[in-house]
């Protein structure tokens, strides 16, 4: 009888070879979801400073995440990596991996200290103060319009801008407009010149601006502030000394309020910078406060020990910024 045909491969014929099976790129999914965690985390805990605060760090975000995102989608979907050298692999790997690290530091380091409740309670109208927010600035205006001059203000080093409005509402409403601005990532050196939106502008009402600042938003109210403009009248530091030598600047009102228990612009900081600044500049120390306690978005890492509470300091700060402005606004009517 013959042998029946059968359709069992010939095990002595050779086999055409199978492609490989579809492997996850594992490097990729690893920095993607890495990138997607800090996202979510940064969201999770700092989400009224991001609201808050200029949108650069949100936008920052967002494209992180559609980063992430497109890492882990390709490296699920994509076909198997071809056959290249070692070398070629490991120096890929390495690139993805030193991109991912900057990004991610970058991302932690960037979230802002949010503001807490009691400074996000005064932004609204009301006292004979109207607010007006915007992406770039907070604006405090008195509806008694009788002062001539006002405040712009350049918040501190990676702080919520909005952290600073219930030490300065009381300014405001002693009849002084006051602008906080937003800084790009919330560090004032990135636009040093953001005061320009206000001093000199024709449109604005004001006719003499102090500016000024907490710690680095101070040094680069000082940066400004150094060279002679047209309705710049004063510079107030809160917490913080000038970049450079201004001792020779000539018709600046200058004050300087601190905290005697102040862990980052120390007391000898101050006193160590007082030959930069002109010789008719105040002092102004609070005793007892710390460096945390000139807005109101928790404590610092390296500040010191507080030796009063954070009202009473803040009252101080207020009390000792107003009577600046007023014998600003009682030089310009003289």
């Amino acid at each position: 009888m013959a042998d029946q045909p059968t359709d069992a491969p010939d095990d002595s014929q050779p086999q055409p070879p199978q492609p490989p099976g579809r492997r996850p790129r594992w490097w990729p999914i690893g920095v993607g979801v890495a990138i997607a965690l800090v996202v979510v985390w940064a969201f999770a805990t700092a989400w009224v400073g991001i609201w808050g605060s200029s949108p650069a760090y949100l936008i920052t975000l967002l494209l992180s995440l559609a980063v992430a995102i497109g890492l882990v989608t390709w490296a699920l979907l994509a076909g198997p990596p071809p056959q290249r050298s070692w070398r070629w692999v490991w120096t890929a790997r390495g690139g993805l991996l030193v991109a991912g690290v900057v990004l991610l530091g970058l991302l932690i380091y960037l979230k802002p200290l949010s503001a807490q409740q009691i400074a996000i309670d005064p932004l609204d109208d009301g006292n004979g103060v109207t607010v007006d927010v915007s992406r770039s600035q907070i604006r405090l205006t008195p509806t008694d319009d009788t002062r001539s001059s006002g405040l712009a203000f350049y918040p501190g080093a990676l702080v919520d801008p909005q952290a600073y409005a219930h030490v300065l509402r009381p300014i405001a409403e002693a009849g002084f407009p006051v602008v906080i601005f937003k800084q790009p990532f919330n560090l004032a050196v990135l636009d040093s010149n953001a005061a320009n939106a206000v001093i000199g502008d024709p449109d604005d009402t004001v006719d003499r601006w102090a500016v000024g600042g907490h710690s680095l938003g101070g040094a680069m109210a000082s940066s400004y502030a150094e060279t002679d403009r047209d309705e710049l009248d004063g510079l107030l530091l809160w917490a913080a000394y000038p970049v450079n030598d201004m001792s020779e600047r000539a018709g600046l009102a200058v004050l300087s309020v601190y905290g005697t228990n102040d862990g980052l612009a120390t007391p000898a900081d101050i006193d160590e910078r007082k030959p930069d600044l002109p010789a008719t500049t105040e002092y102004v120390p609070i005793d007892g406060a710390i460096h945390s306690f000139f807005g109101d978005y928790g404590l610092q890492n390296g500040d010191g020990t507080p030796g009063t509470t954070r009202p009473d300091a803040q009252r101080q700060i207020a009390d000792a910024s107003i009577s600046f402005l007023e014998a600003l606004d009682a030089s310009d009517a003289g």
